[in-house]
């Protein structure tokens, strides 16, 4: 998601410096509930500076528990080199399942729905993809990848 965001702020010349960021939810030792770990943080925390503005793009705001840990994880490493202005933009917002204080600065579509994405794969079944997907389904078939 975020690099089309950058693609189309450069067509309209605003100077981007994009990088991707990613999260992965796990069980915690105490299985107290899910946890997310942030990973690819490491550029942004050597060249981001106080007086910078950073704009955080995720295809969907959910829970907010994964935006929330990029946040804090940030707030931990940067210290007062986090930027003073931080936005966050998503295509999908789902209010009704947000559990935090937080709300995106900026979204497209506001939704209760279950939201299934061009490029998931994972939890299609093959009735699924053959229906929504029939062109892709055809080469995973014709590819023969046990």
């Amino acid at each position: 998601m975020g690099i089309a965001v950058q693609e189309l702020m450069e067509f309209y010349k605003f100077k981007t410096d994009h990088i991707a960021i990613r999260t992965s939810a796990y069980e915690g030792i105490e299985r107290m509930g899910r946890a997310v770990r942030v990973h690819g943080l490491n550029y942004i925390v050597r060249k981001a500076n106080a007086d910078d503005s950073l704009l955080i793009v995720d295809d969907i705001y959910d829970t907010g528990l994964s935006i929330n840990a990029v946040l804090e994880t940030m707030k931990e490493k940067m210290r007062r080199n986090l930027p003073s202005e931080i936005k966050i933009a998503t295509v999908y917002y789902k209010p009704a399942n947000n559990k935090t204080n937080r709300t995106p600065d900026f979204f497209v579509h506001e939704t209760d729905r279950w939201v299934v994405f061009p490029h998931e794969l994972k939890d299609l079944s093959d009735e699924e993809m053959k229906k929504g997907k029939p062109e892709l389904y055809r080469i995973i078939q014709e590819a023969k990848i046990p």
